[in-house]
């Protein structure tokens, strides 16, 4: 079998694990990369590992000098939309890092002209592609839980002025030339886990649920344009949805999900030293998952290969980010950001990070209930 040739536009960052995975010698059968695009690949800690491959500094550069059978994007959010394009324009698959883009409308424009051109537009949220999360599902679509009530999940990630400093576009709604990029809390780094609880309701393993019934708060510790701290609630396929993340503590609380269904609840904590998942039957049965969602970063470009062989289902699609999608354009358009009351604010200058008096134990008393800031009058809301 000829290996895929794959073209991967970023060489900072995050694509900094997609080489590592490309150039694994157990991907050497299924994939080649064949060149990088990225105008700063040499200061890419993997410098040493791509450099002697082509080095563009521009996508349509490459396609003039190439074809490939799939590009992966992993470049800044407001690059994704025109990146796609010219990648599907040029009869290229696609696999792109989360957020795809940031409103429903480029999210149209690009399914178009994937199914215009016949090809996979696939999205890079890794919980969808981790073996652990595909079981689960297909347990969940079989009814084996009964009816789903509530799927909640909770996230305090602590970031820095570092954090925010790292690029241009960090905590920006648009950057200097006008393109548009709604950085948030909520649309990059903790995103996987409000997609995820879409994602498990869906009725097929490429679909996830719309979320309807949206409420959302919003709070700004930070001096960013947009806001670190997010909570929302809604209802998908009859369950409640309630979700809460904050950079804006100074407690760092890894990501808990608990989803509620008529004949269990299921708790996942993918950073959890232990079980990652377990099963607690309400008839008093308890079943461990085990620690295999981890693999989910090697099977989204596993998969996407296969996908684009016509050998697996896709299993995250432009398609399948519908949902958050629109819940992300909701949110930056109608929601308005809250700073916090100065008087909670606490700028660490010895952690060189801004954060919230009490937060934290704050936000999740709130999440235990399923009631949003607003409802529990905690101080530190501010003035809108």
């Amino acid at each position: 079998m000829t290996p895929q040739k794959v073209v991967l536009v970023g060489a900072g960052g995050y694509a900094a694990l997609y080489i590592r995975i490309l150039l694994d010698p157990k991907m050497a059968g299924e994939a080649q990369l064949i060149a990088i695009v990225d105008p700063y690949a040499a200061a890419s800690p993997s410098y040493e590992q791509i450099k002697h491959l082509p080095i563009y500094d521009d996508l349509s550069q490459f396609f003039a000098n190439h074809q490939a059978d799939l590009a992966i994007i992993s470049s800044p959010i407001q690059l994704h939309f025109e990146q796609c394009m010219t990648a599907l324009e040029n009869g290229a698959n696609v696999l792109c890092e989360k957020p795809l883009v940031p409103t429903v409308a480029q999210l149209d424009t690009l399914a178009e002209k994937a199914r215009a051109v016949g090809k996979t537009l696939a999205v890079g949220f890794q919980l969808s592609y981790a073996t652990f999360m595909t079981r689960l599902k297909q347990r969940i679509m079989s009814g084996e839980f009964g009816k789903p009530l509530s799927l909640k999940a909770y996230v305090s990630w602590p970031r820095d002025w570092a954090y925010y400093g790292r690029n241009a576009w960090a905590g920006k709604r648009k950057t200097a030339d006008g393109k548009l990029v709604n950085d948030a809390v909520v649309s990059n780094a903790t995103a996987h886990y409000l997609h995820n609880m879409l994602f498990m309701l869906g009725d097929t393993m490429a679909q996830a649920a719309p979320l309807t019934g949206l409420e959302a708060e919003c709070y700004r510790a930070n001096d960013i344009e947009t806001f670190d701290t997010t909570i929302l609630r809604g209802q998908a396929a009859g369950a409640d949805i309630f979700y809460t993340a904050t950079h804006a503590s100074d407690v760092l609380f890894q990501p808990l999900m608990e989803y509620t269904f008529e004949k269990a609840r299921i708790q996942i904590e993918p950073s959890s030293q232990g079980d990652f998942g377990v099963i607690y039957y309400n008839d008093g049965r308890v079943e461990k998952l085990g620690e295999s969602i981890h693999d989910g970063d090697w099977n989204k470009v596993a998969l996407t290969l296969k996908k684009t062989r016509g050998q697996y289902p896709v299993l995250c699609d432009v398609e399948t980010v519908r949902p958050i999608t629109a819940i992300l354009d909701d949110i930056f358009t109608n929601v308005p950001v809250t700073p916090f009351d100065g008087d909670f604010v606490v700028q660490d200058v010895e952690n060189k990070a801004t954060y919230v008096k009490g937060l934290h134990e704050d936000l999740l008393t709130g999440h235990r209930q399923g009631k949003l800031p607003s409802e529990m009058g905690f101080g530190w809301r501010g003035e809108a």
